[in-house]
């Protein structure tokens, strides 16, 4: 994650959408990006596809950005995911409406769907998020190998917003040698930082639901982005874990995905 040339909105109308849109052009205007909208019609007849193009024209005039349009027939999922690699996107913006009850899992959801199989980061977002940029990044700390490798997006898009910068060492698990590592990837997570000139508030939660903890510390901070690891349990072999998956489902701010592959490098030697 260098640079987002080319942003990815997929584009219902919903409230969510228009929301995901406005912070695809508020990231376009300081990256310089491209931005594609696509919607997924049902069948080739749709005739929202049409009022959306009209929409997306209205919007592109007033920010004086273009926004290419495609409306390709399927389903959602993987035509957006299809619709990446047509346009050369690196990063998809989406609104999601979120689920009630904690324990439920979105399994079945088109948003989940994108997120576990996009080939590029992804940021999903709620309708209820009014804020331009952001101010406050979270990023929870655990075990697994993979969880300082969100350190580069992280003080990429904090020196991109001026954001301050949360961390919260954080693991399911209250023995001492978990204590230890999560200590540990936390303090060289602070060195990274420190080479980039940015420094972080630092809290701890041990032995508890990583999610949880880390949705709790979002709405005690006022943090406006978390960023997640896809794969934040150990060992867990699942393509995206669980923890991220809640966060996802549940957060009321924008959440950032990333997957082990979008992110391309390896802390070694620890």
């Amino acid at each position: 994650m260098t640079k987002f040339n080319h942003i990815l909105v997929p584009f219902d109308g919903s409230g969510s959408a228009i929301v995901a849109l406005r912070t695809a052009l508020q990231m376009a205007e300081r990256f310089d990006s491209r931005i594609s909208a696509v919607y997924v019609k049902k069948t080739d007849d749709d005739p929202l596809a049409q009022e959306l193009k009209s929409t997306l024209e209205e919007i592109s005039q007033k920010r004086n950005r273009e926004i290419l349009y495609m409306h390709p027939v399927g389903k959602m999922y993987k035509e957006v995911v299809k619709t990446v690699s047509e346009v050369g996107a690196d990063m998809i913006i989406m609104g999601t409406h979120g689920i009630s009850g904690f324990e439920e899992f979105w399994i079945g959801s088109d948003a989940f769907r994108v997120v576990s199989s996009s080939p590029v980061p992804v940021i999903t977002m709620q309708e209820a998020f009014r804020k331009d940029g952001f101010k406050r990044i979270l990023a929870p700390i655990d075990q697994s190998k993979e969880t300082r490798q969100k350190i580069p997006a992280i003080a990429q898009l904090a020196k991109l917003f001026d954001a301050q910068i949360q961390i919260l060492g954080t693991t399911k698990y209250s023995d001492e040698e978990s204590e230890r590592i999560v200590r540990r990837y936390v303090s060289q997570s602070l060195d990274l930082l420190d080479k980039e000139g940015l420094t972080a508030d630092v809290t701890y939660a041990l032995g508890v639901n990583i999610a949880k903890a880390t949705l709790e510390k979002a709405k005690e901070t006022g943090s406006d982005l978390i960023i997640m690891m896809s794969e934040s349990e150990p060992s867990s072999g699942l393509f995206m874990g669980s923890n991220a998956q809640q966060v996802v489902n549940h957060s009321e701010v924008p959440v950032l995905t990333l997957h082990p592959k979008d992110v391309g490098i390896a802390i070694t030697g620890y």
